[in-house]
């Protein structure tokens, strides 16, 4: 990602993305996405000749606590498989070419990149370390059926049990294809390889990390309103996340795939209205609500790859959205960021702790109906705050998540909540800054965001058009 200036990781509409699990989703990925070279056992072959290519058992249960929601038998998002002997003990092209994987782990997992958006245990974190340290070793013969008898990892779709109830992301079925209602359109838009509308070749995904975008004709009417979205994923091993704008681009036509982009939606008059990142799902709105799909010329899809496959992959995933006419709903509602992208200006924020405040003034005329919050920022965020400042100047706190970049989701409020005329909406995100240096803000995880996506109708009355780097137009700050 480097310092592109692009949103990463978000959900929008009413927005809900589950971010990879405990280990990694993000740029240079898995534990170890190490090199060849180093002398080690197996010398990445493997075990040695006759040994099992399992773990030894107490190191197989650290491992399925806390690596395997995306570095399983099937990994996702970028992540490396990290399950057997073996796999620790393989190079890879993208970390260090010098290392070995389990080189690269222990460095990680002592310097606090992983697991990513979480800590580990004291425990695990002894056991795993000294494990490294003495070259990782193998499994016995008796640790077969240990191994074998531990519990499944978590999923990175899956909401854990003891996870927040007003999480509004429905995982079942998360990538399955949408089966349209008797009261909707859904339109299809093909991820594909080569400029053209007629094109269904399947987009050829470099190795290493990269963003790209592929831009449709606005299929829907006007007036539509969006119901739900969502993907019928091809390749999650490869996919990061997808961003959905409308877009006046006009650079772009209809069919163009535009790889290796800049980042920035400056001047295109863009605007958010969907989104997804590995664990995540699709968004449905309430019954009396329909999105607002705002004018446009262009569909774009914004795409982040993050290949660790060592060979060049593929995918051919398809986005849908399902829209219903005008008048459908009762309801039309939007999306505005609160939050902000100043973090103590060029030098960014200091280490320690730190606070940023912003302030969104309801001054549309009328009342706003408040429905949800979708927080984000990256690995340093520790909270998302949202109050109401009423009109007579007290604080009423409608919003405040400890925040997990591990767990990226969009809430529902439990009732909906009025913001009158003249009050305000004060936006706090929080941070620990333990990196040693100062963080700016940025795209890459190891630069932070600050955003706290507001669902809401009546649509766009709280849309200041705040300067984003971004480009977004709906900002509020």
């Amino acid at each position: 990602m480097g310092d592109l200036v692009r949103v990463g990781l978000l959900a929008l509409v009413l927005g809900v993305l589950l971010a990879c699990g405990s280990e990694s989703s993000s740029p240079q990925e898995a534990d170890g996405e190490a090199g060849s070279g180093a002398d080690a056992p197996g010398d990445g072959d493997g075990p040695a000749a006759g040994a099992p290519d399992v773990l030894p058992c107490d190191v197989a249960e650290v491992v399925v606590n806390n690596c395997l929601r995306c570095h399983g038998d099937e990994p996702i998002g970028g992540a490396i498989k990290l399950v057997t002997h073996e796999d620790w003990h393989r190079a890879s092209p993208l970390y260090d070419p010098d290392k070995m994987v389990y080189e690269v782990a222990q460095i990680r997992i002592n310097n606090g990149e992983m697991p990513q958006g979480a800590t580990m245990s004291e425990s695990d974190l002894e056991v795993l370390d000294a494990w490294l340290e003495a070259g990782a070793a193998a499994g016995v013969e008796d640790d077969v059926e240990c191994v074998a008898a531990l519990p499944d990892p978590p999923v990175a779709t899956g909401s854990p049990a003891d996870r927040d109830a007003d999480d509004s992301c429905n995982r079942e079925g998360a990538n399955d294809p949408i089966v349209p209602r008797d009261d909707e359109t859904c339109y299809e838009f093909l991820t594909h390889g080569q400029s053209g509308v007629d094109d269904t070749s399947k987009f050829q995904v470099p190795q290493g990390e990269s963003y790209h975008e592929i831009y449709y004709d606005v299929p829907w009417e006007s007036t539509d309103l969006m119901t739900r979205f969502g993907g019928d994923l091809d390749n999650l091993e490869v996919l990061h996340h997808y961003l959905i704008f409308t877009s006046n681009n006009t650079r772009q036509v209809p069919g163009d795939v535009a790889r290796n982009v800049p980042g920035t939606t400056l001047g295109t008059q863009a605007t958010l209205i969907g989104g997804w990142a590995v664990g995540g799902c699709g968004q449905e709105l309430p019954e009396d609500v329909g999105g607002e799909l705002p004018a446009s010329e262009l569909v774009m899809i914004q795409w982040h790859m993050f290949n660790t496959t060592g060979a060049e992959a593929e995918d051919g995933s398809k986005l849908q959205i399902c829209v219903v006419p005008e008048g459908s709903r009762e309801h039309v509602a939007g999306v505005t960021f609160l939050g902000t992208e100043n973090f103590g200006g060029f030098a960014g924020m200091p280490p320690g702790e730190n606070h940023f405040t912003t302030r969104c003034r309801n001054d549309s005329g009328g009342p706003v109906t408040l429905m949800g919050f979708t927080p984000h920022m990256h690995l340093i965020g520790t909270n998302m705050k949202t109050e109401v400042e009423r009109l007579d100047g007290t604080l009423e706190t409608i919003f405040d998540k400890p925040f997990d970049f591990d767990y990226q989701v969009g809430y529902q409020l439990p009732e909906r909540v009025v913001v009158e005329d003249g009050e305000t909406l004060v936006t706090t995100c929080s941070y620990f800054n333990d990196t040693g240096s100062n963080v700016g803000f940025g795209e890459s995880t190891d630069s932070e965001m600050c955003y706290n996506y507001v669902a809401y109708y009546p649509s766009g009355v709280l849309n200041k058009s705040a300067f984003s780097l971004i480009g977004a137009l709906n900002t509020c700050w």
